[in-house]
C-alpha cells in the first residue's frame, strides 16, 4: 500500500515535483468541476501544473485515508471574504486536517489526524530587486537576506493553520531566529503561541518549508515522496 493509515496525532507531508516528475494532464480527470474551472484560469503551463498536481494529490491522499474514490471526495475551499472557492482546503470528515502549498517545482500536501494544519514551501531565491524585509520582519526580528525565506515560511505556515492567511500581516507574527529551532514566539492572538507547534521540513535544495500544527502538543510528522502515488494514478 503506497499510502499507509494514520493514527490520531499523526501528520504526513507528501512532496511532489509537478514540473519534472508528474503528468498534470493525466491527473486532471480526478478534479471536480469547480477545480477544473479554476485550472482553466491559469495561463502559464507551470501554474496550471502546480495547481493540478496539488489538487489531485490531495484527492488521492484524502480518498485513500477516508475510503472514498479520489474523484468523488468532497474538498471545500470556502473563502471567508467572498463566494469564490479559493480558500483553505478542508476535508469532510471530522478529525482530519489538510493543507497545501506550492512554489517552483515543489508541491506539499499535508494531511493529518491532528489539530488544524498549515504547510508552506517557498523557493529560496534572492530577492535583491524586491524589498520584502519590511513586509516580513517585526521590529524585534532581524535576518540576513538569505534567511528571510525561513521567516516567511514559518509565519505563513502559522497563518495557514489558523485559516487567516495573508489577511493578517506577517509582521504581526513573531517566530524564533532562522538558525534556531522553529517556534512561535508572539502572535496577533495571545492564545496561539501555546497552541502551536512548528516543524522544519525538508523540501530539497533551493527551497525552505515549515509545518504548523495547532492543538497537538507532540505531533508525529513524516515526510514522503508522492512520486509513486502520482505515477500510479497517472497510469490508470
Amino acid at each position: 500500500m503506497l499510502i499507509r493509515p494514520l493514527a490520531p496525532g499523526e501528520c504526513q507531508v507528501w512532496w511532489a515535483r509537478p514540473l519534472t516528475d508528474a503528468s498534470p494532464d493525466a491527473l486532471a480527470g480526478l478534479l471536480d468541476d469547480v477545480e477544473r474551472s479554476r485550472r482553466a484560469t491559469f495561463r502559464r503551463d507551470e501554474d496550471r501544473a502546480r495547481f493540478t498536481v496539488a489538487a489531485a494529490l490531495l484527492r488521492l491522499l484524502g480518498g485513500a485515508h477516508l475510503g472514498v474514490a479520489p474523484e468523488r471526495l468532497t474538498v471545500t475551499r470556502s473563502c471567508p471574504d467572498c463566494d469564490r472557492p479559493h480558500g483553505r482546503p478542508a476535508l469532510p470528515a471530522a478529525g482530519w486536517e489538510c493543507s497545501v502549498s506550492h512554489s517552483g517545482d515543489r508541491v506539499a500536501v499535508a494531511i493529518g489526524r491532528t489539530g488544524a494544519l498549515g504547510v508552506d514551501v517557498e523557493a529560496q531565491v534572492r530577492r535583491a530587486d524586491v524589498d520584502v524585509r519590511e513586509m516580513v520582519l517585526s521590529p524585534e526580528e532581524s535576518a540576513a537576506p538569505d534567511e528571510l525565506i525561513t521567516y516567511w515560511v514559518r509565519k505563513e505556515a502559522v497563518l495557514k493553520a489558523t485559516g487567516e492567511g495573508l489577511r493578517v500581516g506577517l509582521k504581526q507574527v513573531v517566530v524564533s531566529p532562522a538558525d534556531a529551532a522553529p517556534a512561535l514566539v508572539r502572535a496577533h492572538r495571545d492564545d496561539l503561541p501555546g497552541r502551536t507547534v512548528l516543524r522544519t521540513l525538508d523540501p530539497g535544495a533551493g527551497y525552505r518549508a515549515c509545518l504548523a500544527v495547532l492543538d497537538t502538543p507532540t505531533p508525529a510528522v513524516t515526510e514522503l515522496d508522492a512520486g509513486p502515488v502520482l505515477a500510479e494514478a497517472s497510469s490508470r
